[in-house]
Formats: C-alpha cells, sequence, structure tokens
C-alpha cells in the first residue's frame, strides 16, 4: 500500500491544474499529508546581442515580477482552495519545469505527484509538448494524473 506523507502539486496557473489543486488537497486531507505547491518559470535565455529590443537589466526585472507574480498567485490559490488544517509549503523555482519536478520530488522526498493534463492531440502536443508527459517518462514518484475536464 502507498504510504503518502508528502505530496506535490506543480501548477501552471490553468483551470485544469486548480482542478488538480482540489484533488491533491482533498489527498493530502485524507492521508494527513503535506501539501507542496510549486510554480515553475521557465528561464529566459540572456544573449549578448544588442541589437535585442530588452536589455539584460530589463531581462531581469521581468524574471523577477514572473516570480513574483507566481509566488502571488500560487498563495493566493493554497489560501482560497486548501484547508488550513493542511500543512503547506510552495516553492517557485526557475529551469525546465519537468526537470525542477523530477529535482523537487527527489529533494523533498515527495510520496505522490498530482498535476494535470491538458489533453492536447497532434500538431499542437508535437510542437508545445507535455510537461506532464515528460514528467511521467522520468520520475520516479508515483503521479496521479488529473485530466482536463470534459466539455462535452
Amino acid at each position: 500500500m502507498l504510504h503518502v506523507q508528502s505530496i506535490l502539486w506543480p501548477s501552471d496557473d490553468s483551470a485544469t491544474s486548480v482542478r488538480a489543486l482540489e484533488v491533491a488537497a482533498d489527498l493530502a486531507k485524507q492521508f494527513g499529508a503535506k501539501l507542496y505547491g510549486l510554480v515553475v518559470v521557465p528561464d529566459i535565455p540572456v544573449s549578448t546581442d544588442t541589437t535585442l529590443p530588452m536589455t539584460v537589466p530589463e531581462i531581469q526585472r521581468y524574471e523577477a515580477d514572473l516570480r513574483n507574480s507566481a509566488e502571488k498567485g500560487l498563495k493566493q490559490k493554497f489560501t482560497t482552495l486548501v484547508s488550513d488544517t493542511i500543512e503547506t509549503e510552495t516553492f517557485v523555482k526557475s529551469g525546465k519545469p519537468s526537470d525542477v519536478i523530477i529535482n523537487f520530488t527527489k529533494e523533498k522526498k515527495i510520496d505522490l505527484i498530482v498535476m494535470a493534463t491538458h489533453s492536447r492531440k497532434g500538431v499542437s502536443h508535437f510542437l508545445i509538448g507535455s510537461v506532464t508527459e515528460d514528467t511521467i517518462r522520468h520520475s520516479a514518484t508515483p503521479i496521479l494524473v488529473v485530466p482536463q475536464p470534459d466539455n462535452s
């Protein structure tokens, strides 16, 4: 039997991701587990090309704004959707989302990941890729995937 003491909810700030948080919070309450929230802000490549429209300090301010906005949104979702009886902790990290998620689960010894999928198909899936799919392929931690609601 799976013994769950810690659950990770990686967020991409979508409606489906919020639905996954509701599932993760319910599970955390049932198991008495700690719930971690994680937003991954992608790295913005910096170039020495002086013809680019943004300078390095402007890019750094933009990255800081992205991180601050992500942290604020994450804490707001936890305040709104997660019972205050559940132990929680939130993080904002930078990098490739699936790599950050996998490394985070190792670092914090996460027992279960609860994440959303957007069910993209065809060219959209090929061009955009899937953080959930990449995480599933490379994670040793069990993952519960919450699908996009059926709008039919």
